[in-house]
């Protein structure tokens, strides 16, 4: 346990898992596969489920371990800034077949292969600029001259229990145009997931204001809570839990319709099911399918068209993308984007993937221990990182590029003789300049 880089680890041996963080947990995983001193580690997706910065950590640590005990790795992972960095060679694979295989530069400087082109072409880069997005087209019946969304000293906190109180949410305020996608990023356990729920009232807030168009969402009544459910909606993070195992898609999807009372007959029901599968790139057959038949991919379709039944203006996306690979999650975002033009939506991006965030939103906010560090134009924000958290998230994240990983340096804070540790208690959001807003 020493080895891998747990502390306390004479304390800890005697803890159960639910009592370690992700990234303590995958570090067991790596102790156990270790225990009896391999010559071959094979690290089936060790990082998939991890944010940038534990992701990092873990690949650090795998470096090291395979230097210190000499041991061989097989690298299994769909993320090709992971591949830059960690391997010597590269095997790829599609429909249980090897279609490519060579050095690492070979692979990703002269790819032969179309499959191969296709998964490179796929992959957002960080050092890369952001296309520019086509004009916001704005719902018919929404004041674009106020914020559509506006959280005002928004706090969720938990009883942790013997009387501890644990603050996920810390007076956070910022607001979202119509039409416009706010990017939510920070690692685990910085409140993001949280704040998204507070706003919609999965969570009552435990102070703070919503505001919806200026209707402050959080003092409305249960039946105008119901109404306001209609124009506020939510695609969930795990495509695979998210969804009814027992339910068929078409009441799925149906279930909303009926709530708000959006069909008259069956018929009628089934149609605007069918043009919803449509409308997310899936068949009409597909009604009649459970959710163990699908893709991870066309299960998070079905989740859109869920969120899409009742035609609403404003949708939380929170971690849509975290449980695909990188060539659907590249389907997903086109998707989602595409959805935005065509019918006025606008988005809460919530996501631990920065590479991806930058690409689909307009603006960018980042989350550490309850509030909001850093808020910024996303081109702004990727290019002129000012708060120390910022620069270690960006400095995390992997590039899929071999010259470029072998050169890069992450920036640790603890390094920097500038900055102590981060101290929020009393931080306050300053606008440093037009738009961007640090914690100081």
């Amino acid at each position: 346990m020493q080895l891998v880089g747990i502390k306390d680890s004479e304390k800890r041996f005697n803890q159960y898992p639910h009592e370690f963080s992700g990234g303590m947990r995958q570090r067991v995983m790596i102790a156990i596969a270790l225990a009896c001193r391999p010559s071959l580690l094979i690290a089936d997706e060790p990082t998939t489920a991890l944010d940038v910065t534990i992701q990092a950590q873990i690949l650090e640590l795998m470096k090291s371990m395979q230097q210190r005990l000499e041991t061989s790795i097989i690298l299994i992972t769909h993320d090709f800034g992971v591949v830059a960095g960690m391997c010597d060679r590269v095997v790829v694979m599609k429909d249980g077949e090897i279609v490519e295989t060579g050095t690492t530069l070979e692979i990703f400087e002269n790819p032969q292969h179309p499959y191969t082109k296709k998964l490179l072409n796929a992959l957002p880069r960080l050092d890369e600029k952001k296309k520019p997005k086509r004009p916001p087209h704005i719902k018919e019946g929404i004041d674009a001259s106020i914020p559509l969304v506006q959280v005002n000293s928004l706090r969720q906190h938990f009883d942790s229990g013997k009387g501890e109180l644990t603050k996920a949410v810390d007076d956070i305020s910022f607001f979202i145009r119509p039409g416009e996608t706010l990017g939510l990023v920070g690692e685990s356990g910085s409140g993001k997931s949280t704040t998204g729920r507070a706003i919609l009232r999965l969570n009552e807030p435990t102070a703070g204001d919503v505001l919806y168009q200026g209707i402050a969402v959080n003092r409305l009544s249960k039946d105008e809570m119901k109404t306001m459910r209609r124009h506020m909606q939510m695609i969930f993070q795990d495509p695979y839990s998210s969804l009814n195992p027992r339910f068929k898609v078409l009441d799925i999807i149906g279930q909303a319709l009926d709530i708000h009372k959006l069909s008259s007959s069956k018929s009628e029901r089934r149609k605007r099911v069918e043009e919803l599968l449509d409308m997310v790139g899936l068949k009409p057959e597909h009604a009649n399918r459970y959710p163990h038949e699908f893709s991870g991919g066309q299960r998070q379709r079905i989740g859109i068209a869920r969120a899409l039944a009742v035609e609403p203006d404003f949708i939380v996306c929170d971690e849509p993308l975290s449980a695909l690979d990188v060539s659907i999650q590249t389907q997903i975002v086109d998707l989602l984007e595409d959805l935005q033009h065509r019918l006025g939506l606008t988005y809460l991006f919530i996501a631990h993937d920065l590479s991806m965030v930058k690409h689909i939103s307009d603006r960018v906010a980042v989350m550490y221990a309850g509030k909001i560090v850093e808020l910024a134009e996303s081109e702004e924000l990727y290019s002129n990182p000012l708060h120390p958290y910022t620069k270690s998230l960006l400095s995390a994240i992997p590039i899929p590029d071999p010259r470029v990983e072998a050169n890069k340096k992450r920036y640790i804070p603890e390094e920097d003789n500038t900055v102590d540790r981060y101290n929020l208690q009393n931080a306050q959001l300053v606008e440093v300049s037009k738009g961007h807003w640090v914690a100081i």
